[in-house]
Order: C-alpha cells, then structure tokens, then sequence
C-alpha cells in the first residue's frame, strides 16, 4: 500500500492536526484506530484476492478469491 493511501485513509478515520510548519499529523481514539486497522485489512484482502482472481486456476481461483474477501477479522 502506498504511503498517500495510507494517508488518505487516516484522514478518513483520524483527526488531522497541522503543527506551525503546516506538516500534517493525524490523532485517533480508539475507535479511530480501530477504523483505520479495519480499512487497511479490508483493503490487503481486496488487494490478495484480486491477485489469486489472477491466477489460471479457473473457478479454484474464484473460489479461493471469494473466501479471502470473505474473511472476517478476529
């Protein structure tokens, strides 16, 4: 995951906070980390399941892509 998503998807979850220079850093509760930690798992499932999509297995491939997307987090 590149580090401008991972940036944008802590603006999505986090409190940004700007210092005197005008950097941006972000601030969560909780909730809001939990959130984030949600988006990135979500989003790295996608990201392994399209890649088994990929693979010349056929419906086996499907199958398996659909069980990652599937997956629910512990």
């Amino acid at each position: 995951m590149s580090p401008e998503k991972v940036i944008e998807l802590a603006r999505e979850t986090g409190d940004a906070i700007k210092d005197a220079r005008g950097r941006e850093s972000f601030c969560f509760d909780s909730y809001g980390l939990e959130a984030l930690a949600n988006l990135v798992a979500q989003l790295e499932r996608e990201r392994i399941a399209t890649s088994i999509e990929r693979l010349p297995f056929g419906d086996t491939a499907a199958s398996f892509a659909i069980y990652v997307r599937e997956l629910k987090d512990e």
